[in-house]
């Protein structure tokens, strides 16, 4: 897909300098997309963001309990009633 993009010159200048434009250019954004699907998956309180990691039963769990009111105390609770 063909896209235009503003640089300031010096950047373009240095881009330019590159031996596949195209390819750096793609390689740099996959980076920088990795780097913010990351971040907010910490934000999110995710333990990773590559969903293709994950098994697909796994995959489907993730964020499930998102907007419950549970909390470790419910777990404990659980655990305790459970085995004690």
């Amino acid at each position: 897909m063909p896209l235009a993009i503003e640089l300031p010159d010096e950047l373009g200048h240095q881009l330019l300098q590159q031996d596949n434009v195209s390819q750096f250019v793609q390689d740099a954004v996959k980076k920088r997309l990795l780097e913010v699907r990351q971040s907010d998956a910490q934000k999110n309180n995710l333990i990773t963001t590559n969903e293709h990691e994950h098994l697909p039963i796994t995959r489907s769990l993730i964020g499930i309990l998102k907007d419950s009111n549970l909390c470790i105390n419910d777990y404990k609770q659980h655990i305790e009633d459970k085995y004690l």
